[in-house]
């Protein structure tokens, strides 16, 4: 069939097809994050993010990927912090809002409060943590973002589920 194993540095037989590597990593089911900061106007600006993970407990990090074209990872590079808001679920059409290429008027119709370092808390989110820019590191054509936690608002509910292209609910 074709298939080939890495180990260690050695070469791939066939490069990997995009569309493939897609749709693997569509099965892992994620949970949704929207990340907030600032612009250097002090605007809102965010981004829909599955790619979102605890790292460390003690300090508390977290990681999140943003692809370097994204205006909110070049926001976040340039205020040194975001704030993750954890979606609930019944909140994908608020995920396809941040999610669209282009839009300027995402937060039109969004209520927010400021967190601890003015980056916009999503109201409804089962979670907004507050973080400041520990690292960041290069990886292909996304940036991994490490931040730290500096507070936390949190709400009680079931969470936005990320899976093959859908989102999906408690109930699904």
């Amino acid at each position: 069939m074709g298939q080939t194993t890495l180990f260690g540095d050695a070469e791939v037989a066939e490069p990997l097809d995009p569309l493939a590597w897609r749709a693997a990593m569509g099965a892992f089911a994620s949970g949704v994050v929207i990340v907030t900061t600032q612009d250097e106007a002090g605007q809102p600006v965010g981004t829909t993010v599955s790619a979102f993970s605890s790292v460390s407990l003690d300090p508390p990090l977290l990681l999140v990927c943003l692809d370097h074209k994204s205006r909110t990872r070049a926001a976040v590079k340039r205020s040194g912090h975001f704030c993750i808001n954890i979606l609930a679920a019944g909140q994908g059409a608020l995920a396809r809002l941040f999610a669209g290429p282009g839009a300027t008027d995402r937060f039109a119709d969004v209520e927010i409060t400021p967190g601890v370092l003015g980056a916009p808390q999503i109201a409804g989110a089962l979670a907004s943590i507050d973080c400041r820019l520990h690292s960041l590191h290069a990886a292909g054509d996304h940036d991994i973002l490490i931040g730290r936690g500096l507070n936390i608002a949190a709400a009680p509910g079931d969470p936005l589920i990320y899976s093959q292209g859908r989102f999906l609910g408690p109930a699904d």
